[in-house]
């Protein structure tokens, strides 16, 4: 095929890529179909190929320069200036991890059962026999037995300056996260065992409270930062049996295969959590403790960073995440 004809028949592409270009600048990529998008990428493979035909044939420089220059803008949407790294990790939060979460709800479900099952237990069980909650969480009988007031749950978030507490908060519930992920190296059952105690611990003291007539204020002094902190644990809860139940059920897969290829999914979906527990502990330092702010306000704020958490799982990265993820894979096969 001559350069002419080359040129004739390439010549309705070169246009459309520049159309889908023009418009992608100008709108950007959330604003833009996701066929558009697709269609983007692969024009832009294409006519870098004609780029490189046409030098080759020696065509006029003056349409060499002028197909360079819509290679290079449509490089520059593509890519966005962004580079792999940045790009890697804005796509696993905003995109990947949701769906990473839709694809193991089943456990991190899982997760919360365990844990709600012995709540429910423990606070019953913390209202009659208070020593038998004490006893299986390490004998602390004072958290669990006596009457009990709103100070004494406020007074827990009082005692240590607020920067201490955050940070302390974070590294802990980031502990705890880590932790229960591990022990799903265990077949899972370290990771129900972090969950049995989670859960237990948390009926015991809303039990107590009950008990003493102080339920409301416990939630109203928890609920700013506990709803945040206990969803995230649940998540965390869930990566543990994930990997667990790889060990169990590996399928057609080896163990050994099934194992490291769960580890893998179970670690992202554990490592994702860090900034809601970072949110958490900013929360359970700053907003809980604060005598400037008012209850409602207190756990509006906390009810909806837990809300917005799980409308993220739930709902992020769908029709975003499809232009994201051509975005992002082309970047990857550069």
């Amino acid at each position: 095929m001559s350069l002419d004809q080359i040129i004739r028949k390439r010549r309705v592409t070169w246009d459309r890529l520049e159309t889908i270009v023009s418009r992608l600048a100008k709108r950007g990529a959330r604003r833009t179909p996701v066929k558009e998008v697709n269609e983007l990428v692969h024009l832009y493979r294409e006519v870098s190929a004609d780029l490189a035909r046409i030098r080759a044939l020696e065509a006029d420089p003056a349409l060499i320069r002028e197909i360079n220059r819509l290679v290079v803008r449509a490089h520059g949407q593509v890519y966005r200036g962004t580079s792999r790294r940045s790009l890697g990790l804005r796509w696993f939060f905003m995109v990947g991890y949701p769906r990473l979460f839709r694809q193991t709800w089943r456990f991190s479900l899982a997760s919360f059962l365990c844990s709600a099952l012995f709540a429910v237990m423990s606070y019953h069980t913390v209202q009659a026999h208070p020593e038998i909650v004490a006893d299986i969480l390490g004998g602390a009988d004072q958290e669990f037995q006596g009457e009990k007031t709103a100070e004494d749950i406020k007074g827990r978030f009082r005692s240590t300056p607020a920067p201490l507490l955050s940070s302390v908060v974070t590294t802990n519930n980031i502990k705890v996260a880590l932790l229960a992920f591990a022990l799903g190296i265990t077949f899972g059952v370290g990771t129900v065992y972090i969950l049995i105690v989670n859960g237990t611990m948390l009926g015991g003291f809303v039990g107590a409270y009950a008990a003493s007539g102080a339920a409301a204020d416990f939630w109203i002094t928890v609920l700013p930062h506990g709803a945040l902190e206990l969803s995230a644990i649940v998540v965390a809860g869930g990566s543990g049996l994930l990997m667990g139940y790889s060990l169990w059920c590996p399928g057609q897969r080896t163990r050994r295969r099934a194992l490291r290829e769960e580890a893998l999914r179970a670690g992202q979906l554990v490592v994702g959590l860090i900034p809601a527990f970072v949110v958490a502990g900013f929360f359970e330092g700053f907003i809980t403790p604060s005598d400037q702010l008012p209850d409602f306000l207190k756990v509006g704020l906390g009810v909806s960073a837990a809300v917005a958490f799980w409308a993220h799982l739930l709902l992020g990265g769908r029709r975003v995440g499809q232009v994201a993820n051509l975005l992002h894979h082309e970047s990857l096969g550069k």
